[in-house]
């Protein structure tokens, strides 16, 4: 984008890079703005002009909640709020993304009035407190041969094997030359772990951009392979398909990129701006299709035309600004920590795999250790979400914004209930 776009008009809170800020700051928006050569130039031009289109679109009036407040219009905020009541649910502004409303009675109000309407749903138990305060965690693996859990570091630059204590092995190296560790997924039948590293995430590292893809032999415990993505701005997270493919979603650009490990050679499946705010990907069990965590919903990929179609939700449903997110018995499992303070939500497909037929909160934010959710992973006995991640406080010169007040890592076990249906067509 150009100097006046929404994503260059945003630095100061695009420059952390750190997911639930680089979301709101400018990937949504930058969408909405390309979408038309005569769009407006400002954030705020931008949103009023995509809720003339979809009025009744939660996320959207969310969103001119933000950055209404952001502009110091706070009238105009605490309005979009109340306006939000009226179209949404599963929203719970926080003092994060509304800090000039904090000490605002009005404020407090709505936000008991958001409360008072989500589920509470905190029966999930602690499986692992991790060791390293220094990590900053961001994607998270599980090896169902080994039984082990796995980590990928940002601050540490690197991956980590748990164990049931929480200490942290490393299954990398110095000499693998990683950058930040972003999403991280295991295919246990090839025995390969796979790990995003980008230096998209600091100022220095943009200065000189890597994007790449680390392929490790988990039984071998050395790197194989490191797959660069040259075109990429900011890869986020990666899944595999059943024949060894993968998928690696670039956020800061809104593309997915394939990657066959056999040949080492990059295609894109879907071009910069098709998928606004790419995150977290599903790969759906036909194999033709991926489910791609975008900012406002989900989007289904066609994966050999680069079709994309934004699921159907049902009326007032919030299933924006999701990061991890899986597939698990025709259903999807998003983990949010944008729109709320975080929850884990299951989109349970309908037949066609187009529409979300209902919208479930496995995990709501009244857990204890909820705390900046970013991705999980499934396993036999449920699901492992990786919280208390810290990441926003990893700023754009490479350091830990307060240190001392970082707690470690927790990785939960939520109960995944079984749906009816078998898989998506």
């Amino acid at each position: 984008m150009g100097p006046g776009s929404a994503a260059a008009m945003d630095r100061p809170l695009h420059s952390a890079r750190t997911f639930m800020a680089a979301w709101l700051a400018g990937l949504a928006l930058a969408a909405f703005e390309c979408q038309a050569q005569d769009a407006p130039t400002t954030p705020l031009a931008a949103l009023e002009r995509a809720i003339a289109r979809e009025p009744d679109d939660p996320a959207l009036v969310y969103l001119l909640a933000v950055y209404r407040a952001r502009a110091g219009d706070r009238d105009g905020s605490l309005e979009a709020l109340e306006q939000l009541l009226d179209k949404g649910d599963g929203f719970l502004p926080t003092t994060e993304f509304f800090p000039s409303l904090g000490e605002e009675r009005r404020f407090a109000v709505l936000r008991a009035r958001f409360e008072r309407r989500l589920p509470r749903t905190d029966g999930a138990v602690t499986k692992v407190t991790l060791s390293d305060r220094t990590l900053i965690p961001e994607g998270i693996a599980y090896d169902a041969e080994t039984r082990r859990l796995y980590v990928g570091s940002i601050a540490r630059r690197g991956v980590f094997r748990i164990d049931a204590a929480g200490r942290l092995t490393p299954l990398s190296r110095t000499e693998d030359d990683l950058d930040a560790i972003l999403g991280v997924a295991i295919d246990a039948k090839r025995r390969r772990l796979y790990a995003v590293s980008t230096s998209a995430l600091t100022e220095r590292g943009r200065a000189a951009l890597r994007n790449a893809v680390k392929i490790y032999d988990l039984d071998r415990e050395i790197l194989l392979q490191s797959i660069a993505v040259p075109q990429a701005q900011q890869l986020n997270d990666v899944a595999f398909t059943s024949d060894g493919t993968l998928l690696v979603t670039d956020s800061a650009a809104g593309a997915l990129y394939r990657i066959d490990p056999s040949t080492a050679t990059v295609s894109t499946v879907v071009k910069p701006n098709g998928v606004p705010g790419a995150n977290g990907i599903a790969s759906a069990p036909d194999g033709k299709h991926a489910y791609v965590a975008a900012s406002r919903r989900p989007l289904r990929v066609d994966l050999s035309t680069g079709e994309v179609v934004p699921l159907a939700l049902p009326p007032r449903q919030n299933a924006a600004a999701i990061d991890g997110l899986y597939w698990h018995d025709g259903a999807l499992i998003g983990v949010q920590n944008v729109t709320t303070p975080g929850r884990v939500v299951r989109l349970v497909l309908a037949p066609d795999g187009y529409r979300v037929s209902e919208v479930q909160t496995l995990l709501s934010h009244h857990h204890p250790m909820i705390h900046e959710p970013t991705t999980a992973a499934i396993a036999p006995d449920g699901l492992y979400l990786l919280t208390r991640t810290y990441v926003t406080r990893f700023g754009d010169q490479g350091t830990v914004e307060r240190p001392d007040t970082v707690k470690p890592a927790v990785i939960l076990r939520v109960p995944l209930p079984a749906v009816k249906r078998l898989g998506a067509r």
